[in-house]
């Protein structure tokens, strides 16, 4: 039987020094969907040669550094990042991340230390 529910696992399935991260194990092989617990933020800018990255504020506040602008958000806000875009967060939040198409780090570039804390 298909399963069309689906869960995110009760332990993180990767950890950063300022989140925890957890993936959703769907079908769909054209994207990534991930729940990110910030307590602290990323620890390095990131740019994905491929990916769009769509955050979703669920709970908190934070701050997102995009292509050098700060922008400051809280709960219900969604946050757009095209491909070939760099940039970094840092807060206390929690996050829904879908990434599109589905990640892959051999297109990710790892930046410069996190500036915002």
């Amino acid at each position: 039987m298909k399963e069309y529910v689906k869960r995110f696992s009760k332990a993180p399935d990767f950890k950063q020094k300022g989140f925890d991260g957890y993936i959703a194990k769907i079908d769909n092989q054209n994207i990534s969907i991930t729940f990110e617990d910030v307590h602290k933020g990323h620890d390095k800018y990131c740019t994905n040669t491929k990916i769009t990255h769509i955050y979703y504020v669920i709970s908190g506040k934070g701050k997102f550094k995009i292509d050098e602008n700060i922008y400051e958000v809280e709960e219900n806000d969604i946050i757009e990042i095209p491909a070939n875009t760099k940039f970094i967060f840092a807060g206390e939040m929690k996050l829904l991340l879908i990434m599109n198409p589905k990640f892959d780090k051999t297109t990710e570039i790892i930046g410069e230390d996190n500036d915002l804390y």
